[in-house]
């Protein structure tokens, strides 16, 4: 799930999914 996190948040280029999770 990780790995699914930093990419998203890459991709997005929002943090607030990696705070969210």
């Amino acid at each position: 799930m990780a790995t699914q996190t930093v990419e998203g948040s890459s991709r997005s280029g929002s943090r607030r999914t990696s705070v969210g999770n």
